[in-house]
């Protein structure tokens, strides 16, 4: 197995780096439009009150609003099935059709809960920017149904923006990205769910200074012609490979650390390319594997000029 060392960020400045990240943090903004406060015993001090206050605010919201939530736990008692080709995803805060800002104060937290499966966020349609959100502990019904319960956040034809957002928890996927749809995401960390990122069709999915740890399955799972590209972040301790891609998917990873992932740390089946440059790869069970005309590529010059 060979080590690249990282040309611009060291591992362990890299692990400190993405360990300190506050969830928590957002940019300076101007006032909200629009204020959600969890605790039902605040009327009058916001517009709307606790988990289904939310989704009122939601679909209240007018093109370019800003919702922010107020620190608390926002529990869902209600969900929307979302269709979505043959199967339909269940959410329990739904965003369709929207164009808006959920900006999330220090402490709210999306607080899932064993006996009502459901996926925390749908978004179709939309153009939404989510920050400072915590994400935790939601589960699925079945295992094999079709309902998609059990996600974080799942996205359909989508730009959705991801700024300083924790997830953790989720018997699914944590983030998903679905047909033509584009998600960034910066200071995202993912921790302790069944797989980190999956994307299908020709999603688009870019991440810096972000972190995806402890996954059951894969960190970054890409399949048909979606593409992702991952900046000085690191994928660590995931179960089923810390990059997997299949189909035609490709992969890019720059200045990142792919550490003590299993069974290998990028993995590239059918005509799929992973393409790591410039990272540290390195403690994982084996650091690269192919299956098929699968391809991975570390430090091709032309290849790693993104």
């Amino acid at each position: 197995m060979t080590t690249h060392l990282l040309s611009a960020v060291s591992v362990a400045a890299l692990i400190a780096m993405t360990a300190c990240v506050a969830p928590e943090r957002i940019e300076e903004e101007s006032s909200a439009d629009i204020n959600v406060c969890a605790d039902p015993t605040h009327e009058g001090a916001c517009d709307y009150l606790g988990f289904d206050g939310l989704q009122s605010a939601v679909d209240a919201a007018p093109p370019g609003a800003v919702i922010s939530m107020q620190s608390g736990s926002y529990a869902p008692g209600s969900y929307r099935d979302v269709p979505f080709q043959d199967l339909a995803v269940r959410g329990a805060l739904v965003i369709d059709g929207k164009d808006l800002t959920l900006r999330a104060s220090p402490g709210a937290v999306l607080q899932g809960r064993k006996e009502f499966p459901v996926s925390a966020i749908v978004v179709r349609d939309s153009d939404v920017t989510i920050s400072g959100l915590a994400i935790s502990d939601f589960f699925y019904g079945e295992p094999e149904d079709d309902i998609y319960d059990g996600h974080g956040i799942f996205t359909i034809d989508s730009q959705v923006s991801l700024q300083g957002v924790r997830i953790s928890g989720i018997e699914k996927m944590a983030v998903t990205g679905r047909e033509a749809g584009h998600v960034s995401a910066s200071e995202l960390i993912i921790e302790n769910s069944h797989l980190g990122i999956w994307l299908e069709e020709t999603a688009h999915f870019q991440m810096k200074n972000s972190r995806i740890v402890g996954s059951e399955s894969a960190g970054v799972a890409a399949y048909g012609d979606a593409t992702a590209r991952v900046v000085e972040s690191l994928i660590d301790s995931n179960q089923d490979d810390g990059l997997y891609t299949e189909n035609r998917a490709q992969i890019a990873t720059m200045r990142s650390a792919i550490l003590n992932n299993s069974p290998f740390g990028a993995r590239a089946a059918d005509e799929s390319t992973i393409v790591v440059c410039e990272s540290e790869i390195s403690g994982n069970e084996d650091d690269t594997g192919v299956e098929g005309e699968g391809v991975v590529l570390i430090d091709a010059v032309e290849e790693c000029q993104f």
